[in-house]
């Protein structure tokens, strides 16, 4: 047993390694944060050719420590690197480089915006009357998810849309694509651009997504062929137009899922077939994992929606929302779940 003495130095041993590992986890952010003045600053620009403390300190007019300072960071978090023969410049690593120029839209800057939004949800978690808020987000998660129709985005989406045959061959036959939940345009536009013969209605509710989406649009050279609308997909009339659709369905919350479902079968021609991804959880089977699969849950609970659906209980739904030869393909970037409108009508 224990004296006195023991357990005081049991409990000051704990609380070290408790506040030890709140520290680590609070280092990301200070680093994400350090990234993000960075980038303000114009460093990441510097950065992309070699550069060296001086030059940068000149830039942002801070002593040549305190830049110092800053490369180290960014050198412990391999941010920046030496490159070969050199001992005092320094430049981006492949990586960072990468998401600085954003090539296919996934921006350093965009990451920032969307890890300071989940932040800011996560300090409501323990109010209990919280709205959701959807709208004071959405721009920065379409961002974050949305990549830009290049030939790398239509090489991904070819790879999803070669393990579901019968719905590509319908996409390249042309006729209209009904995709609900288009954020700025990462799948609509990109799928645009890889079927000219295909036409498509995208429907988005918030405003400034719409605005930005129009904007990609125009800049891909598709708009021509989309009607973009503002509005709530469970207020779709349209009856029996469209044959294929997509459904986000992994932003919509859950008081709408049924009903979405509902005006999005009614949208399809009877044979019509709608399709909609799992988001793959982490394999990974790690500490590091499972906090960032329940930071994630909670985060989306925030949102109201739900945490990441796996492809079985899309089945599922989809099934309860009357669409028949439900079927789960295997591709490259993720299970896809693929249902079909019957011939007859349903009364939700």
């Amino acid at each position: 047993m224990m004296n006195e003495e023991q357990v005081e130095m049991a409990h000051v041993q704990a609380a070290l390694g408790a506040r030890e590992r709140l520290r680590q986890w609070a280092d990301g952010g200070q680093v994400a944060e350090l990234l993000y003045a960075a980038s303000a600053s114009g460093w990441l620009d510097m950065l992309q050719e070699p550069t060296t403390v001086e030059a940068l300190a000149e830039n942002s007019r801070v002593s040549t420590e305190r830049a110092r300072r800053v490369i180290e960071v960014f050198l412990a978090a391999a941010v920046v690197r030496s490159p070969e023969g050199s001992s005092s410049a320094y430049v981006l690593t492949e990586e960072f480089a990468a998401l600085h120029r954003g090539p296919a839209g996934i921006r350093l800057d965009d990451t920032i915006d969307d890890i300071a939004a989940a932040r800011n949800r996560i300090r409501s978690a323990f109010s209990p009357d919280a709205p959701d808020h959807w709208e004071q987000d959405a721009l920065i998660v379409a961002r974050s998810w949305g990549m830009l129709p290049i030939a790398a985005s239509r090489a991904i989406f070819s790879m999803a849309y070669d393990a579901v045959p019968e719905y590509r061959d319908r996409l390249a036959a042309g006729g209209t694509l009904l995709d609900v939940g288009s954020g700025v345009g990462g799948a609509l536009l990109t799928t645009l651009t890889m079927f000219p013969q295909l036409r498509a209605v995208g429907v988005e509710r918030a405003d400034d997504v719409v605005k930005e989406l129009r904007r990609r649009a125009e800049a891909a050279g598709v708009a021509s062929r989309v009607e973009l609308r503002c509005a709530d997909a469970r207020e779709l009339s349209d009856e029996a137009v469209c044959e294929v659709a997509y459904w986000a369905q992994a932003f919509f919350p859950r008081d709408a899922r049924a009903s979405t479902l509902a005006a999005v079968r009614r949208a399809l021609v009877p044979g019509g077939l709608l399709m909609v991804q799992e988001l793959t959880p982490s394999a990974q089977d790690t500490p590091e994992a499972q906090l960032h699969s329940a930071l994630a849950a909670l985060v989306a609970e925030s949102r109201g929606v739900h945490p990441v659906r796996t492809a079985e209980e899309l089945a599922a739904e989809l099934q309860d929302g009357g669409f028949e030869d439900v079927q789960v393909a295997a591709s490259p970037v993720g299970r896809l779940v693929m249902g079909r409108r019957g011939n007859s009508r349903r009364t939700p």
